[in-house]
């Protein structure tokens, strides 16, 4: 198989159009079912950001208050859309880099209903007042064998087609893969374990914040980075700047951030050397970000202006930027001097906003719109849409991020003094919940026109083409975005 996807062989453009061929139905269906629950997800988002502003609005509903609508809005984005939307470019990438096309189609599309039907029991529990209180674990403990299930019905299938690949390297976005396909499981059952055990609630609280930052660096970070790593090589026309770094990244990941977590007690009801040693795996887990993303501007270095025109470099790059940004921000705030007055404000609602919209999410759009239309055979409907979708949650990501920030600096600050009340600092921290507000409508928004195009792609209602989507052109005025670009082929890796 030839190395240069500008001078692939007719071999080559039918093995790849066999295999996409063989998951099309799994990955579209993952795809669209993780944008609906996108949507539904960021219009819990915004009505739970203005309950938390107004919390006498609809005050005699128990179903529409923020202890409900919160977790929820959480739960919804995490399940349905993050993780669904990450299995579908598991599948694809996998297939793509192992070459090896999927026989079992029917049994994944079962399985990704499973998946479905639990998170739906899992979100109604929650808003019936059955959850347990416990971010990003608020599922009720019925459900974790549903949804583990169902992920492992999914995942299995991937291990053939790593064990049917073809003798060569391997590549980074298989480590990365296959890392995440094995790491969920054990975070996941390992976190349920301890708190389904009914011990004590502190030791329930550790694993939930050891599951949370875990969930983010070894299942979030492992297919982001997978897609990035596939993404920029293919869309700059070069291989990857270093394998060597790459690889350094990965294993610095794998072996440290297991030890993350528990510094977000820092002075709380843990042996101080818990918090510490979670500040300090923060800290190398950030130098590993920056290598990554170092490893990525070099690779884009001076083709930085396939940017204005590909919507999937523009998406991919602007999670990898936010990516380093969380992790520069997660070890900042691992310190203690930081941490005491930080962990109870709205940053952290700000930073995990930040791991799973502005990082993860923002990856995966630029995914989806690089997949599809291999998938589909037709082209995304409208430049212009793409470009709104991303400016509306750029702007979206920064608003809510930067609001939360700042509100939850200024609301700490309040806390730390002896002689204010906790309802002073919570009314300091209110006025900043306007920008959540805003920032919540500006992604639903986005997403309803990112929703409609997906729809039109997935009933065969695309755009025949004329040449592929491109932000600030036409269809048909550029054969590619170098064209666009005025930039001469480069060759790239696999």
């Amino acid at each position: 198989m030839s190395l240069d996807p500008q001078h692939a062989t007719a071999d080559d453009v039918r093995e790849r159009a066999a295999i996409d061929r063989s998951v099309r139905y799994p990955v579209l269906f993952f795809f669209t079912s993780a944008a609906a629950w996108l949507f539904v997800a960021t219009l819990l988002g915004f009505l739970s950001a203005v309950k938390l502003r107004v919390p006498t609005l609809w005050e005699g509903c128990e179903f529409i208050t923020y202890g409900r609508l919160f977790p929820v809005h959480m739960n919804a984005l995490l399940y349905g859309w993050a993780m669904q939307a990450g299995l579908g470019v598991m599948l694809w990438l996998t297939a793509r880099l192992t070459r090896s096309e999927c026989r079992n189609p029917v049994t994944l599309i079962a399985a990704g209903n499973v998946w479905n039907i639990a998170v739906a029991l899992g979100v109604v529990a929650v808003w019936f007042g059955a959850g347990r209180s416990l971010p990003w674990l608020d599922f009720p403990g019925w459900v974790a064998p549903l949804l583990g299930l169902s992920y492992v019905l999914i995942v299995v299938w991937l291990f053939p087609m790593f064990h049917r690949a073809r003798a060569g390297e391997i590549f980074v976005s298989e480590l990365f893969l296959l890392g995440a396909a094995v790491w969920f499981p054990w975070i996941y059952f390992s976190a349920n374990l301890v708190i389904g055990k009914g011990g004590s609630a502190t030791m329930g609280a550790g694993a939930n914040a050891w599951y949370m930052s875990n969930l983010m660096y070894f299942w979030f970070a492992p297919v982001a980075l997978a897609a990035t790593y596939y993404l920029i090589p293919k869309i700059a026309g070069r291989p990857i700047h270093s394998y060597v770094l790459a690889r350094i990244g990965f294993w610095v990941l794998a072996v440290c951030a297991g030890w993350t977590g528990f510094q977000r007690f820092a002075g709380g009801p843990f042996p101080a050397w818990m918090p510490a040693v979670g500040g300090a795996a923060a800290i190398f887990a950030l130098l590993a970000v920056l290598v990554t993303g170092w490893n990525f501007r070099e690779t884009i270095k001076g083709r930085e202006k396939l940017w204005e025109y590909s919507p999937s470099l523009r998406f991919t790059m602007f999670g990898a930027l936010m990516f380093v940004i969380f992790a520069a921000l997660n070890a900042f705030s691992s310190y203690f001097g930081v941490s005491k007055i930080l962990q109870f404000s709205h940053f952290v609602v700000g930073l995990d906003t930040l791991a799973v919209y502005g990082f993860f999410s923002m990856t995966i759009f630029g995914a989806i719109y690089y997949i599809v239309p291999r998938l589909t055979g037709t082209e995304w409907p409208s430049g212009s849409l793409i470009r709104s979708h991303f400016w509306l949650s750029a702007y979206g990501i920064a608003t809510v991020v930067v609001t939360m920030l700042v509100g939850g600096i200024a609301q700490g600050g309040a806390i730390q003094q002896w002689n204010l009340g906790f309802g002073r600092s919570v009314e300091i921290g209110n006025p900043w919940i306007v920008g959540r507000i805003v920032a919540w409508l500006l992604i639903a928004f986005s997403n309803l026109g990112f929703f409609y195009q997906l729809a039109l792609m997935f009933l065969g209602r695309g755009r025949a083409s004329d040449g592929p989507t491109l932000i600030h052109k036409k269809p048909g005025e550029a054969a590619s975005a170098e064209a666009a670009a005025g930039l001469e082929p480069e060759g790239a890796g696999v």
